[in-house]
């Protein structure tokens, strides 16, 4: 079944598209979905103040400084420096020498801030004290202590025959960051239909 718009209620669409990211999940007060003045004069603000912010990996980081400088919010500044970014590989503003006045009505590409409530791998680390001996070669029993002292021996072993003094309830925890990144690429692949539910967007 097909339903006909009116003139009034077409552009009323029209107008609400222009606010809205993500299929309408997301808008900004501040700015719409397409390049507007109040962008172009970011874009050169950006452009004069930051001239180093060329690799995607600075956008947070310059749309934090962004944020400040024209006090503006961070999701909002996040999207510009993003835009800014993608601006940047097809027209190098280096040797461009215009306002860039001419991406006004261009679309804006939606860039935020994700967050996923997920599992992560830790490792933990007991240290205890076991019987055993250095070895170190020296001219005088007092030189070999002497070497001891100062942290210096040939060899050393443990006896096996003894236990291991330790505190159980002292555990020293930290992120396993050699294993999190497999960790986190299978947990997705795997169950990427039930992880979804567990995405946020941050501060929209």
């Amino acid at each position: 079944m097909k339903v006909k718009l009116t003139e009034k209620q077409y552009n009323r669409l029209l107008v609400e598209n222009d606010k809205d990211f993500l299929d309408g999940n997301v808008n900004f007060k501040e700015i719409g979905n397409k390049v507007d003045k109040f962008i172009v004069k970011c874009y050169n603000f950006i452009r004069k103040q930051y001239p180093n912010f060329i690799q995607l990996r600075d956008v947070p980081m310059y749309s934090k400084k962004l944020s400040k400088d024209l006090v503006i919010p961070d999701p909002v500044s996040l999207i510009i420096c993003y835009n800014y970014y993608l601006l940047w590989n097809k027209l190098n503003p280096q040797n461009y020498e215009g306002d860039l006045s001419e991406m006004l009505g261009e679309p804006l590409e939606f860039y935020g801030e994700f967050e996923l409530n997920e599992e992560v791998p830790l490792r933990g680390y007991i240290s205890g004290y076991q019987m055993g001996t250095y070895t170190g070669y020296a001219s005088s029993e007092e030189e070999f202590l002497d070497q001891l002292e100062d942290g210096e021996y040939y060899d050393m072993d443990v006896d096996d025959g003894y236990g291991v003094e330790y505190d159980g309830t002292d555990v020293d925890w930290e992120i396993d960051e050699g294993y999190v990144d497999d960790y986190l690429s299978q947990r997705v692949g795997d169950n990427r239909g039930d992880i979804e539910d567990n995405v946020e967007l941050v501060n929209n």
